[in-house]
C-alpha cells in the first residue's frame, strides 16, 4: 500500500515541483509594494507614487525583511523556466525595478540614481547591480538587452522605474503575464497624461512638450519624439489631440527631466 501511495502521489509532486521551478512567486513582492509606495503623492508640481526609502532602510536592519526576501527570491531563481513571452516580460520589468531600488539601497542615503556616490560619472546604467539566478544585470542591459532588444517591446518605456520623480509611477502593482498588456496600457495613459513630465501640448504656441524618455532611447526612436508619434497618440483619449500630433506642424520641444530621487520622505 505504501509502494502504491507514493506512485499515485509522484506525479503530483513533480507537477509542483515544477510548477514552481517554471513562475516567479511575487506575493513578497507584492506585500513589498503594498508596505513601501504611496500613491497620489507630490514632489513640488509633479505628482509620483512615492518610495519610502527611510523604511526600507530602517527594516532591513532587522533579519527577514521584506526587500531582502524579494532579492533573494530573484538570486535563487533561474528565469529561463519562465514560459510564455508575456511572463517573461513581466519578470523582467519587475527585475528592473527592485534592481532600481537597490541602486539606491545600496548607497543610502542619496538623493538620486545619478548621484556621484553610485557612479563618478553620474551614469549607474552599466553597474551590475541586481542577481538573478547565478548572473548579475545592470539597468541598462535588462533595458536596452532584454526588454527592448530581446523582447522589442516598447511599452516596458512606461513601466520601468529609474527612481526618479520624470521616470513613469512606479506601479503598486507586480506586474504579471497574464494581465500584461493591460498593465502596460494603464501604464503609458498614466505617464503620457500627466502634463509634469509625459506629455504636454500648448495648442496656443502651437508646441508639444515630450518626455525626455522618447530622446534617450536612440536605436527604438533615432528621430526622437518624431519616431514615437504613433505609439504615444494609442493612448491619447481626446481624439483632436490625436490628430494634432499626427500632422507634426507643430514644434517638438522636450520637458526637463527632474532625476530627483521619487522619495516619499519629500512629498506631500
Amino acid at each position: 500500500m505504501a509502494l502504491a501511495g507514493v506512485s499515485l502521489l509522484s506525479p503530483w509532486i513533480g507537477r509542483v515541483t515544477n510548477a514552481f521551478a517554471a513562475g516567479f512567486s511575487y506575493s513578497s513582492y507584492q506585500q513589498f509594494l503594498d508596505t513601501y509606495v504611496v500613491p497620489g503623492k507630490y514632489v513640488g508640481d509633479i505628482k509620483i507614487n512615492g518610495v519610502d526609502y527611510n523604511a526600507i532602510q530602517k527594516d532591513r536592519e532587522k533579519p527577514g525583511s521584506l526587500y531582502d526576501t524579494v532579492l533573494q527570491q530573484f538570486a535563487d531563481f533561474n528565469p529561463n523556466g519562465i514560459e510564455g513571452r508575456h511572463n517573461q516580460i513581466a519578470f523582467w520589468i519587475n527585475a528592473y525595478n527592485i534592481g532600481a531600488i537597490k541602486m539606491i539601497m545600496d548607497h543610502y542615503p542619496v538623493d538620486s540614481i545619478r548621484s556621484t556616490t553610485i557612479h563618478w560619472l553620474k551614469n549607474p546604467w552599466n553597474k551590475k547591480i541586481l542577481t538573478v539566478g547565478n548572473t548579475k544585470y545592470s539597468l541598462g542591459h535588462i533595458e536596452h538587452d532584454i526588454l527592448l532588444g530581446k523582447y522589442g517591446e516598447p511599452l516596458a518605456h512606461f513601466a520601468i522605474v529609474c527612481a526618479s520623480l520624470s521616470c513613469p509611477d512606479l506601479s503598486p502593482t507586480v506586474f504579471k503575464g497574464g494581465q500584461l498588456m493591460e498593465q502596460l496600457e494603464t501604464q503609458a495613459r498614466l505617464f503620457l497624461g500627466n502634463e509634469k513630465k509625459g506629455l504636454r501640448i500648448d495648442r496656443e504656441n502651437d508646441v508639444v512638450h515630450f518626455s525626455m524618455i522618447f530622446q534617450f532611447d536612440t536605436k527604438s526612436f533615432p528621430n526622437g519624439a518624431e519616431d514615437a508619434i504613433s505609439l504615444i497618440t494609442r493612448f491619447i483619449a481626446n481624439e483632436k489631440d490625436r490628430e494634432y500630433l499626427r500632422l507634426g506642424t507643430y514644434e517638438s520641444k522636450y520637458l526637463d527631466y527632474n532625476w530627483d530621487l521619487n522619495t516619499l520622505s519629500k512629498a506631500r
